[in-house]
């Protein structure tokens, strides 16, 4: 629910390689290798590419996304009539330290989740919600410009050509001097693979030659996925009617659809949203009953003035395929994130393991993307002298 705590040398070997493997003739084979390739551009991959950059470890990187978009799970989408809503990750916390350190030097601010007045509860759907004056919740920040501001400005701070999107990694094979990436149209090398997708995804949708060991394979497998077991949901509206009423626009309900939502309103205050997490179960319904469901709850919860919204957008993440395997197992939240096989370099020193999930400190959290980040780029470096 809420995201609070809880000297390589290359051998050109291309024509050896292709000679001693069956390529698919569709495929088209990049000959340059790299020196490095990140799978992901979500925080964990942009900022290892910008701390690749900034500690001069490598120049000659390339970042494979599968989406058509960078971000990840951070995702900022503009709905109909321009406000910007987050259907990922949303809020800063204290305990964000080394992402507040990255921030700083790429100028990015954060500002306090609003908070100011009443917030309401429903405990059963025959009761009248119930307003609380709770005050301002000073643990909770937001990204001024929203949290997509931060992977753009990391994609800024480097050669953003190096960015590939719509690159879906099917295959990683060991070759000599390195590793093959294969995508479904194109086969990419580097000296060293660092894959910062989701372990659980990466254990059911990546092919291995050779496979990894067989407890890494079952660790990746059961590692839960931040995100994957989320829906995020935002409505607009014309005007702020929450705060002119002395509201906060938060609301914790066991009722549903909402049960966690908060107000978020744009940073230059002329866009006005509310924006939470949902009822995973409301994912089942067709759009428009999933929001007329939405409609209804706020209509009950505010009045009549939420029911003239102008544009309802949700996320399931659980459906998104770039995020969460299909049909895959359901695991408790943050089982494995930060084992200890997620230290370990495989496929002869070549790859390594990365992602927010993979963190031993604040492992599945924004957070714990930077720290990974950090973490692999310090290793890439003792690794290489």
């Amino acid at each position: 629910m809420r995201e609070a705590p809880n000297k390589l040398k290359w051998y050109n070997c291309c024509a050896r390689t292709q000679s001693r493997q069956k390529v698919d003739p569709a495929i088209e084979v990049m000959t340059e290798p790299y020196d490095i390739i990140i799978i992901g551009a979500g925080l964990t991959g942009l900022s290892l590419a910008r701390n690749l950059t900034v500690d001069g470890l490598a120049t000659n990187f390339l970042v494979l996304e599968a989406r058509d978009r960078i971000g990840g799970r951070i995702h900022t989408h503009m709905t109909g009539d321009g406000a910007p809503v987050e259907m990922g990750a949303t809020w800063f916390f204290p305990f964000f330290r080394n992402l507040f350190k990255a921030m700083q030097t790429m100028n990015l601010e954060i500002m306090p989740q609003y908070m100011k007045g009443a917030t309401f509860y429903e405990s059963d759907p025959r009761s009248s919600p119930r307003k609380v004056n709770q005050g301002d919740d000073g643990d909770m920040f937001r990204i001024k410009g929203g949290t997509g501001n931060l992977t753009t400005t990391l994609r800024d701070n480097i050669d953003a050509r190096r960015v590939l999107l719509s690159q879906v990694v099917t295959t990683i094979n060991q070759v000599d001097g390195g590793l093959e990436v294969v995508t479904r149209d194109k086969t990419y090398r580097a000296k060293k693979v660092v894959t910062t997708i989701p372990p659980q995804l990466l254990a059911h949708s990546v092919t291995f030659n050779p496979a990894l060991p067989a407890e890494v394979s079952k660790v990746t497998r059961e590692t839960h996925t931040w995100m994957g077991d989320s829906m995020k949901g935002a409505i607009t509206y014309s005007r702020p009617f929450w705060r002119e009423a002395g509201l906060a626009g938060a609301l914790f309900s066991q009722t549903g659809p909402f049960v966690q939502m908060y107000d978020q309103t744009s940073t230059n205050e002329d866009r006005f949203a509310l924006v939470g997490f949902m009822d995973e179960d409301v994912a089942r319904l067709p759009y428009e009953k999933r929001k007329a469901k939405v409609v209804a709850q706020l209509v009950r919860v505010f009045g009549p003035e939420a029911g003239t919204p102008l544009d309802y957008k949700d996320t399931f993440w659980g459906n998104e395929e770039f995020t969460m395997p299909r049909n895959a197992d359901r695991l408790h939240r943050h089982k494995n994130n930060g084992h200890s096989v997620y230290t370990q370099a495989y496929m002869g020193g070549a790859l390594y393991i990365g992602g927010t999930e993979t963190s031993s400190h604040a492992g599945g959290y924004m957070e714990g993307a930077v720290t990974s980040a950090a973490n692999i780029a310090k290793r890439i470096k003792d690794d290489l002298h």
